[in-house]
Order: structure tokens, then C-alpha cells, then sequence
């Protein structure tokens, strides 16, 4: 059964048969494009990564709540994004062959670093509470 969308492409060696995507998967296809290249993308992702992975584990060795773990989670998600939005903007801003920023880009791209700081600052700040409410528990018992 082929739909309206269908179309072939005729190759000198063979015959593809490709279907145009609907939206929504187009949309899916985009979404992982532009995870993998935000984590491909910089040595700040890597940096994330690692300091995510600590977060995880001491949550666990802490035994969160489940409410705590949504606080946590939260966190981490904001800087991930916040993080790839930076990523993004510099991809916009930054000319590829010479590395050159015009005047008003690179304020743009000041404010948008800085945003991430704030992000990351935000995140200790919950993540050290809760880590800290929960330590406070072990050393009372």
C-alpha cells in the first residue's frame, strides 16, 4: 500500500523506495539530530555529563524521596537546555571559516553564557539543599 507521499529515486545500481515522513517523526528526527549534535557540540556537554552522573549516584547512595529526585531531575534538565540553547545561539553567531563575532553578537552571546552560569548556580543551589537536608538526616540517626 502506498500512500500519496510515496515517491522513488533510481540510483545507477539500484532502486530506493523512500517515504516522506509525517510530521510528527520529522519532529522526532530533528529532536535526536539535536541532542546528539549539542553533545557532540562542545566539551561543556561532556563537563555536564560528568558532574550528572555524580549527582545521580550520590542521590542514590542518599536514598532521595521521590520528590527530591523530581527537584533534582528538574535541575539537571534546565542546564542541559539551557546549555544547548547557548550551543545553539553560537552556532547562529559564530562564523564557521574565520571565528569572527559581530559587536552586538557577541553581547548576545555573553548574555546567553551567562544565563547558563546562572542555570548551573540555580542547580547547586537545589541540589546542594537537598543533598545537604538528607545528610543531616544520616548524621542525626
Amino acid at each position: 500500500m502506498q500512500s500519496r507521499e510515496t515517491y522513488h529515486r533510481t540510483d545507477a545500481s539500484h532502486s530506493l523506495r523512500r517515504q516522506k515522513r509525517p510530521a510528527w517523526r520529522q519532529h522526532l528526527v530533528l529532536t535526536e539530530r539535536g541532542v546528539v549534535g549539542g553533545i557532540r557540540g562542545g566539551s561543556a556537554f561532556f563537563v555536564h555529563f560528568f558532574g550528572c552522573s555524580i549527582v545521580l549516584a550520590t542521590g542514590y547512595v542518599l536514598a532521595l524521596s521521590l520528590m527530591q529526585w523530581v527537584a533534582v531531575v528538574l535541575s539537571m534538565t534546565i542546564v542541559l537546555a539551557a546549555e544547548m540553547f547557548n550551543q545553539a545561539l553560537r552556532a547562529i553567531v559564530v562564523d564557521p571559516e574565520d571565528g569572527g563575532i559581530a559587536p552586538q553578537a557577541a553581547k548576545a552571546l555573553g548574555i546567553s553564557t551567562a544565563a547558563v552560569m546562572m542555570t548551573i548556580l540555580g542547580g547547586l543551589i537545589v541540589v546542594g539543599m537537598i543533598f545537604a537536608q538528607r545528610v543531616s538526616h544520616f548524621w542525626a540517626e
